[in-house]
């Protein structure tokens, strides 16, 4: 018996076990079983297949290494063919990443997001893993800095194409404007432009906005709390109105403000005909 041999917790061993020792002959071990020096050698009883030389195995990937109950690790690896296809998937995945450093905008988001689960999932080495998800976190910070990017952008053109619509209707004598701008469903950008327009001009404003790939809508109106507006024409009957041919709803709204979505973005001539009518009936214009 080795005294200084590796043994596992709840491990079914076969009788007779094959040793396996790194570092000295197993007969040296056998001959002087007591030795302290065999302390620091790994000497460990194995019942599963081995090969007579590492050339047999021909490559080597280490796939996971995970804890499955208390003190007890497992590691899980694999050689010969299915090594080599482990590496073959890690730089073809790795390949895939590296290019995505060249896709700018809405693209990016929607590769990225398809990375995360196809490199968690994947049968591949371990710290090849490691380095891909390092390069997906840098990936990511490149897709925040677009949303960034893009969400200032829509808010300037959101912005911009409302009040411009507010002036033309002022210089009418209207007390509102209907606006439809292009930011898809950037709620935040539609409903600054509708705050602007209010800070602005003084007059009540609802702006549409549409999204050609889920056929959506969204859309905000804003009536000044302060003066006759806010009495005679209730913003969230005002949107709720507007938002019937879209088949959309709203809440509340507070503040004079209100924020809506519809499901049937075809209908947006209707429904800005529908809200200009309603609030030219209830302001008497």
């Amino acid at each position: 018996m080795i005294s200084v041999i590796s043994l596992f917790m709840m491990q079914v061993y076969p009788d007779p076990v094959r040793v396996v020792a790194i570092g000295k002959n197993v007969d040296e071990l056998l001959a002087d079983p007591d030795n302290e020096n065999w302390l620091s050698i790994s000497s460990e009883l194995c019942g599963g297949t081995h090969i007579s030389n590492t050339r047999e195995a021909k490559a080597f990937a280490l796939l996971s290494e995970e804890g499955i109950a208390k003190g007890i690790r497992r590691i899980t690896a694999v050689t010969t063919d299915s090594a080599f296809k482990a590496i073959e998937q890690a730089q073809s995945l790795e390949q895939e990443v590296d290019a995505a450093f060249n896709i700018d905008g809405n693209l990016l988001e929607k590769v990225v997001a398809s990375f995360k689960n196809r490199v968690d999932s994947a049968p591949i080495p371990a710290a090849r893993k490691a380095q891909i998800r390092a390069k997906i976190v840098l990936l990511q910070n490149e897709v925040r800095k677009a949303q960034k990017k893009l969400a200032e952008e829509n808010m300037q053109k959101a912005v911009k194409i409302a009040v411009e619509t507010a002036e033309m209707a002022s210089s009418e004598g209207k007390a509102f404007c209907i606006s439809h701008v292009d930011v898809g469903l950037d709620a935040a950008a539609v409903r600054e432009a509708v705050v602007r327009v209010m800070e602005q001009k003084g007059i009540s404003a609802m702006v549409f906005s549409t999204d050609e790939t889920t056929k959506k809508a969204v859309v905000c109106a804003g009536v000044p709390p302060k003066g006759n507006q806010g009495k005679q024409l209730e913003v969230s009957e005002w949107l709720t109105t507007a938002l019937q041919p879209l088949k959309g709803r709203c809440g509340k709204g507070k503040g004079g403000l209100a924020t809506g979505q519809g499901t049937d973005a075809s209908q947006i001539k209707e429904a800005m005909d529908l809200a200009t009518s309603f609030a030219s009936l209830k302001l008497d214009q």
